[in-house]
């Protein structure tokens, strides 16, 4: 059939299970290193700020860390592309261009985030119970609150903001595997600076518009955005927010699977 030119369960199957026989090793170990290393860090932050890790939102600052971390590992997606003899076997290897994506997809996103989040919640909970009372240094670990995933998104309004914001995860996550596609050696590295050049020079374009259009109230740096409502509940910062956080990845996925697929040729 002509669809098993693209994808044929077996293939894929067979795929995935040769690159993880391949690199269980660095997988493990990835795996865990995150761990351990939250769990260390959590245990000694909760050991020397007993006192002050007594509210859910103190959680927010280790799981934002977390998932720089674990952006790393997505940004190091299709590590045979590091090498040039690698990157000919790899490529010449039985399978279709959609087949490889789709197997780095699956393991380094749908599979990886989610465990990688359970990880991060034993090591938190391992962390706490680690702790012992000591009135000297003020720990009580009874008064540090337990981590809950949901506890995240208390202070988020709506359940649309909540989305957008699992989707800007989403489509962040999407940008370094796109450039661990896009780019040979030193994929992560290239694709952090890319991103920073690209985002600075947004944000200078903004100023310098703001200088354009507000010379008055537009002073050095400041950004001088007019706000207004586009629904009762909606305004058009939001909505651009919304749009550039929440659907770049139906940019960059593809773009991860065409250049992928241009290296082939």
């Amino acid at each position: 059939m002509k669809q098993n030119k693209y994808f044929s369960p077996e293939r894929f199957a067979r795929l995935f299970q040769n690159d993880l026989m391949i690199n269980q090793k660095a997988y493990l170990f990835a795996l865990a290193g995150i761990g351990i290393a939250i769990y260390a860090f959590t245990y000694s932050i909760m050991r020397t700020n007993g006192g002050g890790f007594n509210r859910h939102d103190d959680y927010i600052p280790l799981i934002l860390i977390y998932l720089m971390a674990i952006g790393t590992l997505i940004g190091t997606a299709f590590p045979a592309l590091n090498n040039q003899i690698k990157t000919s076997n790899y490529l010449l290897s039985p399978g279709s261009t959609f087949e490889k994506y789709m197997v780095q997809f699956v393991i380094r996103v749908v599979l990886f985030i989610p465990l990688a989040l359970v990880i991060f919640w034993i090591g938190v909970h391992l962390a706490k119970a680690s702790l012992i009372p000591n009135p000297r240094f003020h720990i009580d670990p009874s008064k540090i609150p337990d981590f809950h995933l949901s506890d995240l998104f208390k202070e988020v309004p709506t359940f649309r903001d909540k989305f957008m914001i699992v989707a800007s995860i989403f489509s962040m996550a999407t940008v370094l595997f796109a450039g661990s596609a896009y780019f040979n050696r030193f994929a992560l590295v290239k694709t952090l600076i890319v991103s920073a050049i690209i985002v600075g020079a947004v944000v200078f374009s903004f100023v310098f518009f703001s200088h354009i259009f507000y010379p008055v109230e537009t002073h050095g740096f400041d950004i001088k955005l007019k706000a207004f409502k586009i629904a009762e509940d909606l305004y058009n910062i939001q909505l651009a927010a919304y749009l550039l956080g929440g659907l770049s990845w139906l940019f960059f996925l593809p773009l991860a699977y065409f250049k992928l697929k241009e290296k082939e040729v």
